[in-house]
């Protein structure tokens, strides 16, 4: 990646009450994961990867002439991702709204020539990175997401660690 390229993904934000709901998870992670951060807690509609200005600028373009519909869904597994290393609060997707959302983000990542995920869409908020293996006997209750907003973030290393600072967002309807 160049200087001006920067590193994005399109998702969604938590409310306080579910950021609330995750960290009450995450505190019963073994101590040899790395937590997420309350303030990154997210769920991901799409990684994008490195976009120049120039596509940055296409994707909103993009985005704010999709059809932006509200849905509902529900995570109510822990999932250990080998490849990636994290343990993830994952669900299934099945409203049709959030099923379009995903694939016009994935349709327009390739129109942009930007990353395309090689794997059908699974709505998740990660708990922990460097987890070796799954957890058992977690005590938590399934967690409905209902955003409101659609945004686009940069993932970028802080001084904390990484953070996901928005960019753009838009209003679902």
């Amino acid at each position: 990646m160049t200087l001006k390229t920067k590193r994005i993904f399109l998702g969604f934000r938590l409310n306080q009450l579910q950021t609330t709901s995750v960290v009450a998870i995450q505190q019963q992670l073994p101590a040899n994961v790395r937590l997420v951060p309350a303030a990154n807690l997210h769920m991901t509609l799409a990684f994008l990867g490195g976009a120049t200005p120039v596509q940055m600028q296409a994707l909103i373009e993009r985005v704010d002439k999709l059809n932006k519909r509200q849905f509902s869904v529900t995570l109510d597994k822990i999932a250990h991702w080998h490849k990636p290393k994290i343990l993830c609060l994952n669900g299934t997707a099945t409203n049709v709204n959030l099923l379009k959302l995903a694939a016009d983000a994935q349709s327009i990542a390739a129109e942009l020539q930007l990353h395309c995920s090689e794997y059908s869409y699974n709505p998740h908020v990660t708990l922990s990175r460097k987890a070796k293996q799954n957890v058992e006997a977690v005590d938590y209750q399934p967690i409905t997401l209902q955003p409101s907003k659609l945004c686009l973030f940069e993932s970028y290393p802080g001084k904390n660690g990484v953070e996901y600072p928005t960019l753009h967002s838009w209003q679902l309807t």
